[in-house]
């Protein structure tokens, strides 16, 4: 028998809750230095400029003729990278150019 993967625990909020909130932007906090983490190695940019253009096809056409299921799988890929490319250069856009001179330009 296969094992059953662990559920992650549902943590309820209470906005009136002064814990609770300092909680929450603690997490939130801590979870917007993990795309900084990223970025700042090389492994991370190439890691990533891999994703958006390569596996999500960002820059590719979508369209497949006479297949309309697999354009719309393609253009939900695209989509996430267009999200993906427009975090990075809104969050870390230095890290952003780095990463393009990287692997875009050089590569």
């Amino acid at each position: 028998m296969g094992r059953v993967p662990k559920q992650k625990h549902v943590k309820l909020y209470d906005a009136s809750n002064p814990e609770h909130v300092r909680d929450a932007e603690k997490s939130m906090a801590d979870q917007d230095k993990d795309l900084v983490f990223i970025m700042a190695q090389p492994r991370g940019r190439r890691w990533m400029y891999d994703l958006i253009w390569n596996k999500c096809h960002k820059d590719g056409i979508s369209h497949v003729p006479t297949d309309k299921e697999s354009t719309a799988f393609n253009e939900g890929a695209r989509s996430v990278g267009s999200v993906l490319e427009g975090t990075v250069r809104a969050e870390t856009p230095k890290m952003y150019m780095k990463m393009l001179e990287e692997n875009h330009f050089n590569g």
